[in-house]
């Protein structure tokens, strides 16, 4: 295959997965109303949903992000494509709870595989054009998740919820077999693997642990939404307004993360992390406590905007600091935002299962304010006259 189709093909085909990875996450979001009445469980099991996925897909990117520089990614790209496929058909036909969580792990596993190694790809095609890049591409996730809540509304009114896996899990073949007919990338001879040796080195850049910390608590105020967003609007709406919360949240990630895209090629990623920071606090302050009715809707879309820029913002600003361990960084990164989708949707379950779900998502404010600090922090730090330049 010519040079220029090798590279086209392979931004078609990552680029494709993570927009089916959008749609499984936030599908699974969706239906959290509707697995509480199909398997009769409480507020505090629903909570395990996201941290079950999360240890899969830590487990995936912990193996294989890191040694990057030594697999074949191309081998487990394909590997990552036909687990995710497998264990989405499993979970739309799981008879229990139990089953359903199994699956869900097996699911974030092999998307974890996936999603540890198509980074790395892209930072070798596009070396001088990674913060842009990389909001393109989670901008391609922001659109399959916007139309992933949408996809169960249907799935519900047609069929049942088990109908939305078999969608989602049939466009998984195309895309097997573009990537299995294509050469590997050149340029990823470049990449190396982490050892023992390099993650004190690593964590000592001050662009790798600043990263590292503030994803903690955006993969924190980002799982909550993504997994409670819809119960909590059923306090609110009808049960089909509730589901499409989550669609006006995620649809704002696609101007979101466009116009991040621009301005991380612009500003700081430190000033813009700050000025995130601060919008958050006020705006959740405001949607949580103060608003009612459609003004909730236009907050949520609000909130969603500046929360989409957060994570491909400050991964980019890791990866400038060492380009060469673009898998590796990419690994740190993802452990750091999971940790916060392991422990805050299920800390929200069990507050909300003691109080209410209303009392619970009062915890984003602070998720936000802490958030906030950590960017101040890093601003007043190493990083504050750091600029967004890519180099190789």
């Amino acid at each position: 295959m010519k040079k220029e189709n090798n590279k086209k093909y392979w931004i078609l085909a990552l680029f494709a997965f993570v927009t089916l990875d959008g749609a499984l996450i936030q599908a699974r979001g969706a239906l959290v109303p509707t697995w509480k009445e199909t398997f009769t469980t409480s507020e505090t099991f629903l909570g395990l949903i996201t941290p079950v996925g999360t240890v899969g897909f830590v487990a995936a990117m912990v193996v294989f992000g890191s040694a990057s520089g030594r697999i074949d990614i191309k081998r487990a790209l394909l590997a990552g494509i036909a687990v995710t496929a497998a264990a989405a058909l499993l979970i739309g036909a799981s008879p229990t709870f139990l089953l359903l969580l199994a699956f869900i792990g097996l699911r974030g596993f092999g998307t974890g595989i996936f999603r540890s190694l198509d980074r790395t790809v892209l930072s070798h095609l596009y070396p001088e054009r990674r913060a842009r890049i990389f909001s393109l591409h989670t901008m391609a996730w922001a659109i399959g998740a916007t139309a992933g809540p949408l996809l169960v509304t249907a799935a519900l009114w047609l069929s049942g919820w088990q109908l939305t896996y078999l969608v989602l899990a049939l466009p998984l073949v195309p895309i097997f077999v573009i990537l299995w007919g294509l050469d590997r990338p050149a340029t990823l001879a470049n990449e190396q693997s982490l050892s023992l040796a390099d993650v004190r080195d690593l964590l000592g850049e001050p662009g790798i642990y600043g990263m590292a910390l503030a994803l903690l608590f955006v993969g924190s105020i980002e799982s909550v939404f993504f997994q409670w967003l819809p119960y909590y609007a059923t306090e609110l709406f009808s049960r089909d307004v509730a589901n499409l919360t989550l669609s006006i949240y995620l649809a704002a990630y696609v101007p979101g993360r466009f116009a991040f895209s621009r301005l991380a090629e612009r500003y700081r990623f430190t000033d813009l992390v700050v000025a995130v920071g601060v919008i958050l606090v006020g705006s959740l302050y405001a949607m949580l406590v103060l608003a009612e009715g459609l003004v909730v809707l236009g907050l949520v879309f609000v909130i969603g905007f500046f929360v989409s820029g957060l994570f491909p913002t400050l991964i980019s600003m890791g990866i400038e600091s060492r380009p060469s361990f673009t898998g590796p960084i990419n690994v740190v990164a993802n452990v750091a935002a999971q940790t916060g989708f392991f422990i805050a949707p299920a800390t929200v379950g069990i507050v909300a299962d003691a109080t209410s779900i209303g009392t619970a998502m009062l915890l984003q404010i602070g998720l936000a304010v802490v958030l906030t600090i950590v960017a101040l922090g890093l601003k007043v730090g190493p990083l504050g006259s750091r600029r967004s330049t890519a180099s190789e």
